[in-house]
């Protein structure tokens, strides 16, 4: 009789989700101390504004180069290394308090350098969620993976924000980069010592490999046996229309992300006129309906899959639903009068936004499993390219019309650009193969290559 599958893939799954939810609670943590900072060291909202944005700048410059050592050397090093590596640098920041600096500008930039770090160093995170999932899972189990970890990042939003407020409030803003950075760095130890591939990994049996292998995972024709990484292939890669038509549509989806990220709490004050306390009960409702709209995005793909629909129907579907539905955010301009419908629409944009979340799995569709890493770099420098321009794009329409209406507009019309990059730039969702003249060209590189370089 033949033995059961196990199920070590969701344990995986189960570290993906807890990693994701520590990754975004790092991001949070300055937001929320983000105004005790700025009273204890005098800055101008200039100033913060640059240490806000310091993540991101360092984070999206980091991804093509830690793509391309995630392809070399693997998830297990980088990825654990990566942990304990961002949550020591956010635990410093903690550091930069009058305690330990005797001028402001001294404690600035010992902020502003750890905040560069920190982007440096969680440039691993989404590329190797992505490169895991593909290994690990079938394609019909692969979008609601891929959905269940993401959903860990507006949990995060949701939750653990009025965790950290709480810290802040009781025990000072350094307490909140403490506690974050120590619960990085234990988790960050826990993954070098549990994580493994399939192929050595002690809790798998035949039976899941099998599983796995079948459904176009570790160890299948899809994903090839070479694992090193060919220039000439990637260039050929980055030629494609369907490439662009994915970078547009992380940027497109990212964009309304950052929104939320970043100008939410204001437009609830400023443009809904709500206090500072029904701002944060409001907030919580969109994301808490982006963590569903994200679960039953890669529920509704996977299930199509399975039920017999091509791969491409079966991405393509959620994604561009999603993306023209959030360009009803628009609509909130007609109700700023009535808090309670512009939150309601709100919800429904961000539950759409989040339900178009496919752009991940997408990639480990198309791309060559060897070169996720490096592509995968690429996909997320275009979505964090959204989270430097969205907000500079949106702070100046604020600062020319003094009203949030065209910065919706904006988000709408970029939603909508995502969209039409669907609709006719992704084609086929299939792997894309560079052809033979490509794959000998990176041959005969890689033979010409010192071994030491």
């Amino acid at each position: 009789m033949n033995a059961k599958p196990t199920r070590t893939r969701f344990s995986v799954l189960t570290l993906l989700f807890v990693v994701t939810a520590i990754n975004y609670m790092d991001r949070a943590n300055l937001s929320v101390a983000g105004s005790h900072i700025q009273g204890e060291f005098a800055l101008s909202a200039t100033q913060l504004g640059l240490l806000f944005s310091m993540f991101t700048w360092f984070y999206a410059m980091s991804q093509i180069p830690v793509g391309y050592l995630l392809d070399r050397i693997g998830s297990r090093w980088l990825y654990g290394s990566a942990i304990v590596l961002w949550s020591v640098f956010t635990l410093l920041m903690g550091l930069a308090s009058h305690h330990f600096f005797t001028t402001a500008t001294a404690s600035f930039m010992m902020l502003l350098a750890c905040r560069a770090l920190v982007g440096i160093a969680e440039a691993p995170s989404f590329p190797s969620n992505t490169k895991i999932i593909a290994t690990w899972f079938p394609d019909h189990e692969r979008a609601r993976a891929t959905a269940t970890y993401s959903s860990a990042q507006y949990i995060g939003l949701a939750l653990l924000t009025p965790a950290l407020s709480f810290i802040v409030s009781r025990w000072g803003w350094e307490m909140s980069f403490y506690i974050s950075g120590l619960v990085g760095i234990v988790f960050g130890i826990y993954w070098l010592i549990a994580y493994r591939d399939p192929q050595h990994s002690k809790r798998v049996n035949q039976a899941e490999l099998t599983l796995i292998r079948q459904g176009g995972g570790y160890g299948s024709a899809s994903q090839g046996t070479d694992n090193r990484v060919d220039w000439p292939s990637v260039r050929y890669i980055l030629r494609q229309r369907t490439t662009w038509g994915l970078f547009i549509a992380q940027f497109a989806a990212s964009s309304t992300l950052y929104f939320f990220l970043t100008w939410f709490i204001v437009y609830l004050e400023k443009g809904l006129h709500l206090s500072i306390d029904k701002a944060g009960i409001g907030a919580m409702f969109p994301y808490l309906m982006a963590m569903a709209g994200v679960l039953c995005g890669g529920t509704l793909s996977d299930l199509l899959l399975k039920r017999g629909r091509s791969r491409t129907f079966a991405r393509k579907l959620p994604v561009m639903t999603g993306m023209l539905l959030t360009c009803s955010i628009a609509l909130v301009n007609f109700f700023q009068e009535s808090p309670a419908i512009a939150i309601a629409i709100l919800s429904v944009a961000f539950f759409a936004n989040a339900f178009s979340n496919l752009g991940w799995v997408v990639c480990s569709d198309v791309i060559p499993r060897h070169l996720i890493g490096t592509i995968g770099g690429f996909l997320n420098i275009f979505g964090n390219l959204s989270g430097i321009a969205s907000p500079i794009i949106i702070g100046v329409i604020l600062q020319r019309t003094q009203n949030f209406q065209y910065a919706m507009w904006y988000i709408a019309a970029v939603a909508l650009a995502g969209f039409l990059a669907y609709l006719f730039l992704v084609g086929k969702i299939e792997v894309m193969t560079p052809p033979e003249g490509e794959q000998e060209a990176g041959k005969k590189e890689k033979f010409n290559t010192p071994s030491n370089a």
